[in-house]
């Protein structure tokens, strides 16, 4: 394939090997690169001084590019970033200008070339130095490593690779028009194979335009002038080159960028895991406490109440109307702390999942609307509400479930729809609901509740609106528990509202 007058030919493979030889090996391979070079070019015309000189600079281009690469991109099995691509080619392109210039001084004492017969194969020289460089260096770098590839990746591999062969027949065979026909296998190397096959595609590729241009005179350069084809052919090559490592470095990039966001998300998780475990113990801890001091509230609490009630009795009849009525605030002011103070331990033992014993046992309907009647039918008269509890002909006898809690929910349920309603009616409706399961829906003509705090309200401490808790008094702990209560029945409790009409809460439980 050398172009005469003198040693140059399109592409020189041993420059790119020279290239990768120093880059894997150390400087000290450079008397290997200087024999070779040597021997290589003394069989040409036999003249020593001239295979000396040439030898020469073909070991110093081969150790400077390699000095310049370590230094600038390191030794890499492929590129890692379009940066490190662009040094490449800028280094492989300006490098490759130090062993033809150096040449041009035994070229023109053996042929005695004019001064554009050596120009002409200064850049020819150049040429297959730069294209050597920029095939074959990258080419050794990829496949030094590990392969490791499966056998239906080999498989894959080796329907590219007849495929590109076939592709490259149809392309020399034909006219300019077709080489975009190659493109396509570049990509599917790049993103298939990496820089690895994208190396030994365009290997392939060059060795058969080099072939077709130089050897058989064919194909879509061949047409031209030596000088143009040889043109030509360089930018073919170094078009496939560049874009086949471009694609593959980015795409190296992407593969990197994906598992630094992977490790970022799995350390991320990590952590939150780790803030909702702390998080999970110090709810539990709080629980905790609240259990452990509601217990020792309720002992001096019970000693206060019993004193209260001694003395608004006044069995001795030596206190007056006004110190009976000091005694009968101070029994009710208890009172309501000691249901605080109960409301308080439900809710530490809900959040805690601490264990709740359910007395399970039947409960008819009539004992269930009789006692919240006796319960709230006075309340209502007081404020001058309408008060009703219907009972659905549909019901089952019975009901099985803790009597206790299931009225601890209702009665909550009731007294709210008291506290937030002025004029109206509070109705209690039970009925069944489907695949066994009953109904309890409290309905008022209270204030209601807003859309966006629908939810809210089942917060312990919440409520609707914090003007709230000082127009109608409570603590928002009341919906906190009923609902821990209904989960533990295993039912659900809900709510549907629409401000100044009044809401509707349902409690829905299994009937067994």
């Amino acid at each position: 394939m050398a172009i005469p007058p003198g040693y140059a030919t399109a592409v020189w493979p041993p420059s790119g090997i020279a290239v990768a030889a120093l880059l894997l090996g150390g400087r000290r391979f450079w008397p290997a690169v200087a024999a070779g070079s040597f021997l290589a070019n003394l069989t040409v015309d036999g003249e020593f001084l001239a295979s000396l000189v040439i030898a020469a600079g073909s070991t110093l281009q081969a150790l400077a590019i390699a000095a310049l690469m370590r230094r600038h991109i390191g030794v890499l099995e492929r590129f890692e970033s379009v940066d490190q691509v662009l040094r490449f080619v800028l280094l492989a392109a300006l490098g490759t200008t130090i062993a033809p210039t150096l040449a041009l001084g035994p070229l023109a004492a053996i042929y005695q070339m004019p001064l554009s017969d050596l120009i002409g194969n200064w850049a020819t020289w150049w040429q297959g130095d730069a294209c050597g460089v920029l095939i074959f260096t990258p080419l050794i770098l990829s496949w030094s490593g590990r392969i490791g590839w499966q056998p239906r990746r080999l498989a894959e591999a080796a329907a590219l690779g007849v495929l590109l062969l076939g592709a490259t027949q149809i392309v020399f065979h034909g006219s300019g028009a077709r080489t975009f026909l190659i493109v396509p296998f570049v990509v599917w190397s790049a993103f298939r194979f990496g820089q690895r096959g994208v190396t030994t595609a365009v290997a392939a590729v060059c060795a058969m335009a080099l072939w077709y241009t130089l050897g058989i005179k064919r194909g879509p350069f061949a047409a031209e002038p030596l000088h143009d084809a040889l043109l030509l052919l360089l930018l073919f090559v170094a078009t496939l080159v560049f874009t086949g490592l471009v694609l593959s470095a980015v795409l190296r990039q992407l593969e990197r960028a994906m598992g630094e966001l992977e490790s970022r998300v799995s350390q991320r998780t990590a952590q939150l895991e780790e803030a909702t475990a702390v998080a999970e113990r110090a709810n539990e801890a709080k629980s905790q406490f609240l259990a452990n001091m509601s217990h020792e509230l309720r002992t001096p609490l019970n000693s206060l109440l019993i004193l209260a009630r001694l003395l608004a009795d006044n069995h001795g009849g030596n206190l007056s109307p006004k110190q009976i009525k000091f005694a009968q605030t101070i029994r009710e002011s208890g009172e309501d702390l000691l249901a605080l103070i109960n409301d308080l331990l439900d809710l530490a033992k809900i959040e805690s999942g601490a264990v709740i014993a359910l007395n399970v046992a039947p409960v008819t309907f009539r004992e269930l609307r009789d006692d919240l009647e006796r319960t709230f039918r006075q309340l209502a008269n007081d404020k001058r509400l309408q008060f009703s509890i219907t009972l659905d002909a549909a019901l089952p006898p019975e009901l099985r479930t803790d009597a206790g809690r299931l009225k601890q929910v209702l009665k909550n349920l009731l007294a709210n729809a008291f506290k937030f309603t002025a004029n109206g009616a509070v109705t209690l409706r039970i009925a069944p609901e489907a695949a066994g399961r009953v109904a309890f829906a409290v309905s008022d003509t209270g204030i209601g509740i807003a859309p966006d705090k629908q939810e809210m309200i089942f917060e312990a401490f919440r409520q609707a609106d914090g003007s709230t808790s000082r127009q109608y008094g409570g603590t928002g702990l009341g919906l906190s528990i009923s609902r821990g209560l209904a989960q533990l029945l295993g039912g659900e409790l809900k709510v549907t509202s629409t401000p100044g009409q009044g809401s509707t809460f349902t409690l829905v439980l299994p009937a067994s």
